[in-house]
């Protein structure tokens, strides 16, 4: 593993790394990226991780019906799970495969710590909440309903994606479960709402394409959408790896952006254009690295990618995944990653910083002034 000297990052010691925390039942692994981004980033909150567990509750029916949910999507409750079966860390890209079995029915009598909910379902939105639903006329420009959810950026002035929308519709009703003493729920939609603020800092999600290139591949979509399906989970592969590899400056940079966060006085809504904007500077950057130092190699590695395709953009990636790995970490190409090693600290302590603002809020205004 290449080392990343960085004199401004202070290491921070803690007693666990999300894979082997033993309180985390090894039913809910393999972790992925969010995950690891949601747990670094509470664990710089003292007053977060020291609350006390809460009582396992079922789905509050004030969502918004506005806010459709994908078909194919049901709340699995994990606090009840059972170990089935141990999947490989480094090797494992689908979401939905656990090395547990899940309730579909909320387990009675059972609690669980606000940070644990926080951590073991920030991946729930990737799931199928977000996929298999028709939202817009331009939603395949996003790669399907998924994208359109995930994503949010402008072509030629136009704005394409709701991200930011995803973001305030589950700060929305976090606040609600609140208001209304279902903490689980409120936590939990919490959960979903750090995955969008962690999207809307991930450049690919807020930036959609190098004008040049687009001019170029303009009379080639097919083209167009698989270089840039590929490069955007490429990076996200990368990222991952480098978590599950416990690649310390990931986490230093997490814990210490929260800490930032968590002792400002900003407000996390009024942060949000700036940070996006912030985002989207990277992206270009980090897209032609991946082309010129990759190249073909990693190209023909999506090459079962379509616009045709009846598949989410997202599901059509993950079956890409395991090829893409094996290029990027391929012995001569790990010095390469020594580049997107720093320009990646920079994008997670800023994600980590927004996180903090947001949790920052919850648990000072939420949950703490209706206890007391």
């Amino acid at each position: 593993m290449i080392g990343l000297a960085r004199p401004d990052i202070q290491m921070t010691n803690l007693n666990y790394y999300l894979h082997d925390d033993p309180r985390l039942p090894l039913a809910w692994a393999p972790w992925f990226s969010h995950e690891y981004i949601t747990y670094f980033s509470v664990q710089a909150s003292d007053q977060i991780m020291s609350l006390p567990p809460v009582p396992v509750k079922p789905k509050p029916d004030f969502e918004n019906n506005n806010w459709p949910v994908g078909p194919k999507h049901v709340d699995l409750y994990k606090e009840i799970s059972s170990e089935n079966r141990k999947l490989p860390l480094l090797s494992s890209y689908s979401y939905a495969e656990r090395n547990g079995k899940y309730s579909a029915v909320p387990p009675e009598n059972t609690t669980i710590e606000p940070w644990k909910i926080l951590v073991i379902y920030t991946t729930e939105p990737d799931l199928n909440p977000d996929c298999d639903l028709y939202l817009h006329p331009y939603q395949k420009i996003t790669g399907g309903s998924h994208g359109w959810r995930h994503m949010q950026f402008r072509v030629l002035g136009k704005k394409f994606g709701i991200a930011t929308e995803s973001f305030h519709i589950h700060w929305s009703l976090a606040h609600k479960a609140f208001q209304n003493n279902n903490d689980y729920w409120g936590w939990r939609y919490l959960s979903r709402c750090t995955h969008y603020l962690a999207d809307l800092g991930n450049p690919f999600h807020v930036y959609a394409v190098p004008p040049w290139f687009l001019i170029r591949n303009l009379f080639s979509s097919n083209k167009l959408f698989q270089v840039l399906s590929a490069v955007h989970q490429s990076y996200e592969i990368y990222a991952e790896r480098r978590f599950r590899e416990r690649f310390l400056p990931f986490q230093e940079a997490l814990m210490q952006g929260a800490g930032v966060g968590l002792n400002e006085g900003r407000d996390v809504k009024n942060e949000i254009n700036a940070y996006k904007h912030r985002a989207a500077t990277r992206m270009k950057s980090i897209f032609y690295y991946f082309l010129d130092e990759f190249g073909q190699e990693l190209i023909d590695a999506f090459g079962q990618m379509s616009q045709n395709s009846h598949l989410d953009a997202a599901a059509q990636t993950n079956l890409c995944s395991k090829d893409a790995s094996d290029v990027i970490f391929k012995d001569r190409h790990l010095s390469s990653l020594v580049y997107l090693d720093h320009v990646t600290v920079d994008i997670l302590s800023d994600v980590g910083r927004m996180l903090g603002l947001l949790l920052k809020t919850f648990s000072s205004r939420e949950f703490s002034a209706r206890k007391n």
